[in-house]
């Protein structure tokens, strides 16, 4: 049976950071821990729909106009910096939806070169979506998702990149806040060649003070849709809301003390015992199960943050009310 150009099939590649036993590990270990990895949020059909509503809701690159345009700027400005390769390879790292990258793929489509898409997403679901997106928009363009976690896929790229004679563009949009800087920046160092194009999206805290401007965002995060999505992975495994609360504090970076980031954890108001499998997980009353967290930065904490790690902000659009920022960059 062909399955190539059969519309009932959708080929995805499963790297082996995402292969059944590795998963369950990490699962396991997240509740042994009490720190619940963000993968584990957008692991079924559900918790993707939850998300993708909650990113509908209140994030402001699909809320504020101003903010969109700062994306097509971006990206038109992306077109015209490509070097004289005739193939440009899209590894969009954490596409979620897939919009951004579709998008974009609007001002790659007028270039005229050869386009490969490759939307990368720990999410089969969100992985499928951003490949049907892009491919019901530019049936053009070769589109091959994958499912994959970047913190074990230091050798991702080398085994996508399948043309010799291409340009990479690596999109990494809202991605930035849900990892400390020293666990993903080394990764997306490591992704980079000197010709390589890296757009990144980040959350920004707006206003001239920071923590102002923190807490001034915070009801992004702490309301009833988010809460809903976060206690997903605790319901699912007979823990009841009425067990404990989500709460949401801002507190520090441990190793960047001027960085600051968004966390939510689950309180508990009583002992609970786990069975998962032939495991016995057993939590305490006022013990904090880490469900999330997100950073904020500024642009020059951006700036800053990415050089330590070799890579140099060439360009960036801000959007007017300061809450997110769409950077352009290269390997220094």
């Amino acid at each position: 049976m062909t399955f190539a150009k059969n519309q009932n099939f959708e080929q995805v590649y499963l790297h082996s950071s995402q292969f059944p036993d590795r998963v369950y590990q990490d699962y396991l270990e997240g509740f042994k821990q009490q720190k619940i990895p963000h993968k584990f949020h957008y692991d079924s059909v559900k918790q993707s729909q939850k998300w993708l509503k909650i990113h509908q809701v209140f994030s402001p690159s699909r809320n504020n106009e101003d903010c969109v345009v700062s994306y097509e700027q971006c990206f038109e400005k992306t077109a015209t910096i490509l070097n004289h390769k005739s193939v440009v390879e899209l590894i969009g790292l954490g596409s979620g939806g897939g919009t951004k990258d579709t998008l974009l793929l609007s001002s790659l489509v007028t270039t005229n070169k050869e386009l490969i898409y490759y939307p990368i997403d720990v999410s089969l679901s969100l992985a499928v979506i951003s490949a049907q997106k892009a491919r019901n928009n530019y049936p053009q363009v070769l589109v091959k998702p994958v499912v994959c976690d970047l913190l074990y896929a230091d050798n991702l790229i080398k085994q996508l990149s399948s043309e010799n004679n291409s340009q990479k563009i690596i999109t990494f949009f809202g991605m930035i806040p849900n990892f400390t800087p020293e666990e993903i920046l080394p990764i997306l160092n490591n992704f980079l060649n000197q010709d390589d194009i890296l757009l990144l999206s980040a959350n920004l805290a707006p206003g001239d003070n920071y923590l102002a401007g923190i807490e001034k965002i915070l009801p992004q995060y702490d309301n009833d849709l988010t809460k809903d999505w976060l206690m997903t992975i605790l319901t699912d495994v007979g823990i009841l809301e009425s067990n404990g609360k989500i709460n949401f504090t801002i507190e520090n970076d441990q190793k960047i003390s001027d960085l600051k980031r968004i966390n939510a954890h689950f309180l508990l108001n009583k002992d609970v015992t786990l069975q998962l499998d032939e495991e016995i997980i057993k939590w305490q009353k006022n013990d904090q199960i880490q469900l999330f967290f997100s950073y904020r930065y500024t642009t020059e904490k951006v700036k800053i943050i990415l050089q330590e790690y070799n890579i140099n902000v060439v360009e960036y659009w801000e959007a007017p009310n300061q809450e997110e920022a769409v950077y352009i960059c290269q390997k220094l």
